[in-house]
């Protein structure tokens, strides 16, 4: 199951744009998040490539992922998109995680 917690169909996808609305937004984040039918949620992190090289990107990704793995925030029956901007950068492992977690409790 925790391979496919980043794998979305171009069905979903198309579908949760639609309906996901704004739980949070910053200079450094924007968080989108919709239910879903499955019986857990899923999660993916959009990076621009302004954000930085490819290493930078997946290590962002990995980081958000690893949030969402960790604290098992898809018991929450969430799908959750969060665009990262070059901002985010300059946050820490812990910063991130804070964001996240508070984000998606307001939300659910």
């Amino acid at each position: 199951m925790v391979k496919h917690l980043s794998k979305f169909s171009k069905k979903e996808l198309d579908s949760i744009f639609k309906s996901a609305r704004r739980t949070y937004k910053s200079q450094a984040f924007t968080i989108l998040s919709n239910k879903t039918n499955h019986t857990h949620g899923k999660i993916l992190p959009i990076v621009p490539k302004r954000y930085g090289n490819s290493p930078e990107r997946n290590l962002i990704k990995r980081r958000i992922r690893e949030i969402f793995r960790q604290n098992k925030l898809y018991e929450l029956e969430q799908n959750i998109i969060v665009i990262i901007r070059p901002e985010a950068k300059k946050l820490s492992f812990d910063e991130i995680k804070t964001i996240i977690i508070k984000s998606l409790q307001k939300s659910a």
